[in-house]
């Protein structure tokens, strides 16, 4: 049996025994990934390794002797030479983030670690070694970007527009302006065409205001479909409603996306920076004020801020604020009653709510002064029910008419709308044929299907349903075909002028006949002279309302009025 071999002796050697050579040293220093080298003190190579080789690009034997000033670029040779030179004199370790370019044209950003050692007693070598931290960097400024940018257009976001605007007001003696745009008609693009198009959409809009604005000035997105412009150095005022003309224009030009033509619009609100805005978030309240105003007057425009608008919407903020206080209380809140009469006895056949509020510091607001406030904000929904509830609880008293209620198109698109119409029908034990609801041909306009099943279920359940505003939308004639109704109105603006224009004539009686032939009640509203009365009167409209007849009366005012037998045509 073969005898086991025991451990060697370990031979004793020097380090210097052990390295032996240059040779030996490279093999050693080629096994570490990171770069490195040694120089002499004229700063050339004295030895490298593996990974510098691949590193420069060169197999050794090319480098070998050679300086920096042979490889790089001479700015950044000198750089290098100066540290090495400290390095050496002073035998200070040293640390320096550096750009390195290779001899391709590559920048790569490096930190290079460099340290003094002496070989024998007098020789002075300089050892070095490299990490290469580009992809580290790129990826900072990456993030960094991103931080500060819109990934899709690459805009400027909100963060870089707000210090961007903080800079400019800090800045004394210049005027800066900021443009906030929105842009019309967006959603149709995404629904028409997909979200790809609507991003191309958008990318193609960033180009074009980066192409309206000067190299000094932001342009930025900073929500889905809305951009905002700042105007550093603002020298001349007036040039900023040509500024805001040009950008509508470029709204306004057909975009090429998916193969096909969109088209947009846009809403712009500008605002220039005056001696009291010293807050980035004054500006940008100040923006959005006028852009709300723009978009308020039909879109498709521009609006410069005014004081006066700060003050209409601090009015609208109040309005706001107070109506939800209203709404949770019922304080405040009261429905008043506009009766509508037979055209040909001149009873009063019905009623339509008109909601009012008695607001506590500003009086008796008219439906004009808080109903659009409601529609912006939702409280419509709940302020819509509010007025039905408070309807049907009211009609349950009275005698057998019918009440009439207006419904907003957000109330309209409701999903639940006709499940809690009944269901408040049911609890106020009112006959469902007692309720009228009124829509206006602009709600129905590219309305969802839903909203004709909501209205088909409740004109099944007895509930009438009236369009109203009649003649003043886009098609009213297929809105008739293709909605199940009761009752139009004829709008106000065809009755004011009755016996004055030839074309309000010959509307009005078109739609008397229109009615009569489908078999509709037809109500004129709007009536307030005995000469519109008398030529409403020989047309076959079935119901009157104006001023002629009564004004909107209180809930004690119309329970009066229908308590007395003889109220056939009050004027009040």
């Amino acid at each position: 049996m073969r005898k086991r071999a025991g451990p060697r002796e370990p031979i004793a050697v020097t380090p210097s025994e052990a390295i032996g050579s240059v040779e030996a040293l490279q093999k050693i220093i080629d096994v570490i990934p990171s770069p490195v080298f040694v120089k002499d003190r004229e700063h050339r190579w004295l030895l490298l390794n593996d990974s510098m080789c691949k590193f420069i690009g060169l197999p050794g034997d090319q480098l070998i002797g050679k300086s920096d000033f042979d490889l790089v670029p001479p700015e950044q040779a000198e750089v290098f030479w100066k540290i090495d030179d400290h390095v050496f004199i002073t035998g200070e370790e040293n640390e320096n983030e550096e750009e390195h370019t290779d001899l391709s044209g590559k920048v790569r950003t490096i930190i290079t670690r460099k340290r003094r050692v002496y070989v024998g007693d007098s020789v002075p070598l300089l050892v070095a070694v490299i990490t290469d931290i580009t992809a580290f960097r790129e990826a900072e400024a990456h993030s960094r970007f991103l931080a500060f940018h819109d990934p899709l257009s690459g805009l400027a976001n909100r963060t870089l527009l707000s210090e961007r605007v903080e800079h400019e007001l800090a800045r004394s003696g210049h005027t800066c302006a900021l443009l906030y745009i929105d842009l019309d008609r967006f959603k149709e693009v995404n629904d028409r065409h997909g979200h790809p198009a609507g991003d191309e959409l958008i990318r193609e809009f960033a180009n074009r205001l980066t192409a309206l604005v000067r190299s000094g000035d932001t342009v930025a997105r900073i929500g889905g479909d809305e951009f905002a412009v700042l105007v550093s150095d603002l020298e001349d005022p007036s040039v900023l409603p040509e500024l805001c003309e040009r950008v509508l224009e470029a709204a306004r030009q057909p975009f090429e996306v998916a193969g096909m033509r969109a088209f947009v619009d846009a809403s712009v609100g500008a605002v220039i920076a005056d001696k009291f805005d010293v807050r980035c978030m004054d500006l940008l309240r100040k923006a959005d004020v006028a852009l709300y105003k723009a978009k308020s007057a039909g879109r498709s425009c521009f609006r410069i801020f005014t004081d006066e608008m700060d003050r209409h919407r601090r009015v609208r903020s109040l309005i706001e604020a107070e109506l939800r206080e209203a709404l949770a209380t019922g304080r405040g809140l009261e429905l008043y009653y506009q009766p509508f009469y037979a055209n040909d006895d001149e009873r009063l056949v019905g009623v339509e709510a008109l909601v009012r509020w008695e607001h506590p510091d500003l009086g008796m607001l008219s439906p004009a002064q808080f109903l659009p406030v409601a529609e912006e904000t939702g409280l419509i929904v709940p302020l819509g029910y509010w007025v039905i509830a408070q309807a049907c609880r009211t009609m349950s008293q009275w005698p057998d008419i019918p009440v009439a209620v207006n419904l907003s198109p957000v109330q309209l698109r409701n999903a639940d709308l006709a499940d809690r119409v009944l269901a408040i029908v049911r609890d106020c034990n009112l006959d469902p044929a007692r309720l009228q609801l009124e829509i206006t041909e602009s709600a129905i306009l590219n309305a969802d299907p839903a909203v004709t099943t909501s209205l088909r279920k409740l004109r099944s359940a007895g509930v009438k349903i009236a369009l109203d505003d009649f003649g003043t939308g886009y098609s009213s004639l297929t809105h008739l075909r293709n909605l199940d109704v009761d009752k139009v109105k004829i709008d106000k603006s065809f009755v004011q002028f009755l016996g004055q224009s030839v074309d309000s004539n010959v509307i009005v009686q078109a739609v008397a006949n229109i009615g009569q032939t489908l078999g509709l009640v037809v109500t004129a509203e709007g009536v307030e002279t005995e000469e519109q009365r008398q030529f409403l009167s020989g047309t076959g409209c079935t119901e009157l309302q104006g001023y002629l007849f009564s004004k909107p009366l209180s809930e004690r005012a119309i329970t009066k009025v229908l308590g007395d037998k003889s109220a056939v045509r009050k004027v009040a």
